[in-house]
Parts: structure tokens; sequence; C-alpha cells
């Protein structure tokens, strides 16, 4: 082999690695992370949110999952319009042409373990990240240092670099006192007159609600009249919420509505949300959705 076949073969090599590092540089440079938050909740619940900044001509682009697990999953463009996905192991795909801006929210159960009464959660992130803990929580163990520690009223958030992370905290009791100092119980109290108590107090709390629910009932029709793109599956959603005194959890809408699909009630109730005539609560692992007055 002669010296200029050596030089041909070597200029063909260069610009065979010279387009594929230019490709993979055009790959990662189709979409950034603006931001990522992770919510946890008191049952180890956490919700994760992710902002990314898309090239509107990517026709997609692949986001790792914080987890195999999820659940709850959806994706907004920059108009809060529902975009297609495709979840694969921990690969997000979204297809994404033409959008310019992206948001994924999913739950998941998988990222945090209690042991006794520690909780802990264990994470690896890719880019940094802020950590909402519940409120009154205490930190025990951190594995590293993050970048930042805000504490509030609502609970304690953290800043993160990327990274694998180790987070033990603990939380406050949040009913009973247990027995005294000298390990008694207190008076005993006869039962006869705890259950005719009991059942007095329910039956007034009962009589308070209903009268409450009379005086507050949700005006569905003055809704649906100041909401004329509502869909025929919306009102019907906002009378079962009116029927339920306003308020429900998904489980139940999906009970009375067993033909919708999961992800069609889900988008529905975020529809109905971002046009604040509903609210949803996270209450343990289930959503409230509940009527706007």
């Amino acid at each position: 082999m002669n010296a200029w076949e050596i030089k041909t073969i070597a200029a063909i090599a260069a610009v065979i690695l010279a387009s594929l590092v230019a490709a993979a540089v055009t790959a990662q440079s189709t979409f950034t992370v603006d931001s990522v938050e992770l919510t946890v909740y008191r049952d180890g619940l956490v919700n994760v949110n992710q902002a990314v900044v898309v090239d509107e001509l990517a026709p997609e682009i692949t986001l790792p999952l914080l987890s195999a697990s999820i659940e709850n999953i959806i994706v907004l463009d920059g108009n809060q319009q529902v975009v297609d996905y495709d979840v694969n192991g921990t690969d997000l795909t979204v297809f994404t042409l033409g959008a310019t801006q992206i948001s994924v929210e999913y739950d998941t159960v998988a990222l945090t373990m209690k042991q006794a009464e520690v909780w802990t959660l264990i994470v690896d992130t890719t880019h940094a990240s802020a950590v909402f803990l519940p409120q009154n929580s205490t930190v025990i163990y951190l594995n590293t240092v993050p970048t930042s520690i805000e504490t509030s009223s609502s609970g304690i958030k953290m800043s993160l670099s990327a990274g694998h992370w180790e987070i033990s905290y603990v939380l406050p009791l949040t009913s009973g006192d247990g027995p005294d100092d000298n390990g008694a119980s207190g008076s005993a109290i006869p039962i006869d007159y705890l259950i005719s108590a009991i059942v007095a107090v329910v039956a007034v709390a009962i009589a308070i609600i209903l009268i409450i629910r009379r005086r507050r009932a949700p005006n569905v029709k003055k809704t649906v009249k100041a909401h004329p793109q509502l869909k025929k599956e919306d009102k019907e959603v906002l009378e079962f919420l009116a029927e339920k005194g306003g308020q429900a959890f998904e489980a139940e809408i999906r009970e009375r509505f067993p033909d919708m699909p999961r992800t069609s009630l889900w988008r529905l109730v975020r529809r109905l949300e971002r046009l604040e005539i509903v609210e949803v609560k996270k209450i343990g692992l289930e959503n409230q959705v509940q009527l706007k007055k």
C-alpha cells in the first residue's frame, strides 16, 4: 500500500469520524432540561416534574425517567396541549415536532423506602434538581452536601447537583399522644357513654355537612354556560362532582365512568384544571378533584 492510498483511507476515516461526532452533538443539542423538581409526600409518593426546552425541528426526544415504575404520567407542550409519548423501561420518548417547550410530570413510589420510622429517598439524577420534603421533616442523613437547603412553613427544599443521592428523614406523628409519663392511659370512660357520644357527634356532623352542601351546591349550569367549549364528557364529570357535593376522588370518577380510559380521564381532569373549573389535591396516593366555587 503506497503513501497516497494510506492518505486516502485516513481522510475517509476522518470524514466518517467527524460525521459521527456531529451526529452525536446534534442528538444532544435537540433539547435541554430547564428544571427538575421532586416533591416527596408523607406516604413516600414522589411527584416528578421536568421542564424541557426543545429544538422545534426535532421530531422526537428521549428523556431518562427516574424510575421504571411510574404512574399518572402526562406530557404537555408550551400551550398546555397533550403530546404523544412512548415509555420503554426508564426511557421516555416524546414526539415533539413543532414544540419548543415540554413539561413532563409523573408519580412514583419506587424512589423512597422506609425502615422503622426513617424514610430514605434514593435517586440518581442526570441534571440539577430541586427536592421538596414533606412539611415538618427532619433530615438525619445526607450522602453528599446539597448546593443549598431552604426551610419554610411548607417544608424543606434542597437543591441537588447531578449524581447519586441518599436523603434520610423522619416525620412527626400526626395524631395520638400515647400513654402519659407513668405509663397510664388516663381515666376509663364507660363504653356505653362513649358510643352514645360518638353517635351523637356523627349525627350532628352529617347534618352540618348536608346543610353546607345544600347552601354551597356548585352551579354546574352556570359553569357550562361560561365555558361553551366544554365537551359532553366534561359536562358529565362536572355533574357527577356536583352530585358528590363538589368533590370526588379520581377512583370514584373512574368507577362512575368505566368506559372512559384512565389516560383520557386524566387528560380531562387536567383540562378542567387549566380552565380553573376544578382543582386537584393530592391526598395520600389519590388525587381528589374539587369544583371551584
